[in-house]
């Protein structure tokens, strides 16, 4: 598909005339006097011109997805010239960073000192670090509070690599970077309620580490995006999202990603009822582990969380989400949580999940004292995700409401 008929095509996908699309440009990209006018999408229609400089606005008004614009013609920035050796598309990623985060172009703007800059491994360096201690923070902080802090992140070395020079070698280095970002941001947009941006975001992800040539990152991208539909209606499509990218993981991918890829697994088969499947994910999960035992190497950042105890959670939480506390229970109440209350979401999460567990088995004394701590340790995290899952588990307990301590528990968390 070429620019013209992509231009179109998504124009009236979305029922837009060409004035009105003309109206929608000027407004992203802050004109309010003359601009874009449907002569003009008129004109890029026909083929007669290339939209040029409106491209990165064309892209945020019309929602393309990152791994189309290996198929549009290339945008002219007028800016630093492309190295030798680098692919154009790089740029073209970076230009369109803003987009995928759901920026405006207002908050977008290009800082001047990122024009004509020299980027090298210490700037790779800089920005990985940067990474590092955004993910830390939402341990503690939650998604609502931390996406701005990543958006801006990935608008800087948006900027820095789109106006600035590298070389081949570094440009594959800041699109793993770029990808390592938006899969954060991914996790932290779905944390924060943004569902249909995290989904987005993931698959940017995933395009821009395939670009980069890391298979690694482009698995547990993709092993995100099944983690976020298994949320969704579409479980049955988590599955298979969580099982290909177990599948295109290199052969000799590292024990802690594998654990991840299978625990996500398992994760969608609970949300589909398929029993066998847990069982056989989790049990990929155990193995990975154990060859992690066997041998200590260097592992990204990206998998700093993993440990038995989180495997032993996900295990816990599938057979809580299949309604099998004698499957559950043992499990979750045999480990220590790996978090202390400083870590408000996650013990949260925990907490609900054994709730329900108890729920389940008939024991709504203890379900009662887990729920009421899952709330009370809601307060200090900003997770819009744990909210609404919270909300779901006092709708569990509605059927037990003329329960004193049920009848207690709603009245002081409903109110």
């Amino acid at each position: 598909m070429d620019t013209a008929e992509w231009i179109k095509t998504s124009r009236e996908a979305r029922g837009l005339s060409k004035a009105e699309l003309a109206k929608a440009l000027n407004k992203v990209r802050g004109i309010s006097y003359g601009g874009c006018t449907g002569h003009s999408v008129y004109r890029w229609e026909a083929g007669l011109r290339k939209p040029a400089e409106w491209m990165p606005f064309l892209l945020q008004v019309l929602g393309a997805p990152l791994p189309s614009y290996r198929d549009l013609t290339p945008c002219s920035a007028g800016t630093t010239a492309v190295d030798e050796g680098v692919d154009p598309v790089d740029r073209r990623v970076f230009l369109g960073a803003w987009a995928v985060m759901g920026l405006s172009v207002s908050i977008a703007a290009p800082a001047a000192a990122a024009k004509g800059q020299r980027l090298g491994e210490a700037d790779v360096q800089r920005y990985s670090q940067r990474l590092v201690e955004l993910r830390r923070l939402d341990d503690f902080s939650g998604g609502s509070s931390v996406y701005p802090l990543v958006a801006a992140e990935v608008m800087d070395l948006s900027n820095a690599a789109h106006h600035g020079s590298y070389t081949e070698a570094t440009a594959r280095s800041l699109l793993s970077v770029l990808a390592e970002l938006y899969q954060f941001a991914s996790w932290v947009a779905f944390d924060s309620g943004r569902i249909q941006r995290a989904t987005k975001l993931a698959q940017s992800a995933s395009a821009a580490a395939t670009q980069a040539g890391n298979r690694t990152l482009a698995s547990t991208a993709l092993s995100e995006l099944s983690y976020i539909t298994a949320s969704s209606a579409e479980t049955k499509e988590s599955v298979s999202m969580a099982r290909a990218s177990l599948a295109n993981a290199p052969k000799d991918v590292l024990p802690a990603v594998e654990v991840v890829l299978a625990d996500r697994l398992a994760w969608a088969c609970a949300r589909t009822g398929d029993t066998q499947g847990v069982d056989y994910a989790l049990g990929v999960s155990e193995r990975a582990h154990d060859r992690r035992d066997i041998k200590a190497v260097a592992e990204p950042d990206t998998v700093y969380w993993i440990n038995r105890d989180e495997s032993k959670i996900m295990a816990g939480r599938c057979w809580a989400e299949l309604r099998k506390p004698e499957r559950s229970l043992p499990v979750l109440e045999s480990l220590k949580v790996p978090y202390d209350d400083s870590h408000a979401r996650e013990v949260s999460l925990y907490q609900s999940w054994l709730a329900g567990s108890y729920m389940d088995s008939g024991d709504l004394d203890r379900a009662v004292h887990a729920a009421d701590r899952a709330l009370e340790l809601s307060k200090g995290t900003s997770s819009k995700r744990l909210n609404s899952m919270l909300d779901d588990m006092l709708t569990d307990f509605t059927p037990h409401k003329q329960e004193p301590k049920v009848r207690q528990l709603l009245g002081t968390w409903t109110m």
